[in-house]
């Protein structure tokens, strides 16, 4: 099944922000498309995204992507909600879907909000 472009896009700029370097043509290959078409993708986003070139196409650290406006207090609500309903027993893989989302919660309290060894930021096992 082929993606759609801005499905596409997103998809690279979310692999782009891994900060490891990516030839265009392990792009190509995650993407399934031609190497071609990333040069083109690569033009494209360039104008709204910060991507440079360096032993492979990366995202500029400090001004990638802003991260969703939640408060810390929201993003600590959103997180203490998700490990209360976390079952890994969920209906069709949903625990692992789950697990991304508190991870994704859990990378923006430590960018955004800084002390990873807050007790409030510990994921409980």
């Amino acid at each position: 099944m082929t993606m759609k472009r801005a499905e596409r896009l997103l998809h690279m700029v979310n692999i782009l922000r891994s900060g490891k370097g990516y030839y265009a043509s392990e792009l190509a290959r995650a993407l399934g498309v031609s190497v071609r078409t990333i040069y083109r993708d690569v033009v494209d986003l360039s104008q709204q995204v910060p991507i440079y070139y360096d032993r492979g196409y990366r995202l500029l650290r400090e001004r990638h992507l802003a991260g969703m406006a939640f408060t810390h207090d929201e993003l600590l609500s959103l997180k203490r909600a998700l490990e209360r309903d976390f079952s890994p027993a969920g209906p069709r893989g949903g625990a692992g879907k789950l697990r991304a989302a508190l991870a994704k919660i859990d990378d923006q309290l430590r960018e955004r909000f800084g002390d990873r060894d807050a007790p409030c930021y510990r994921r409980e096992a």
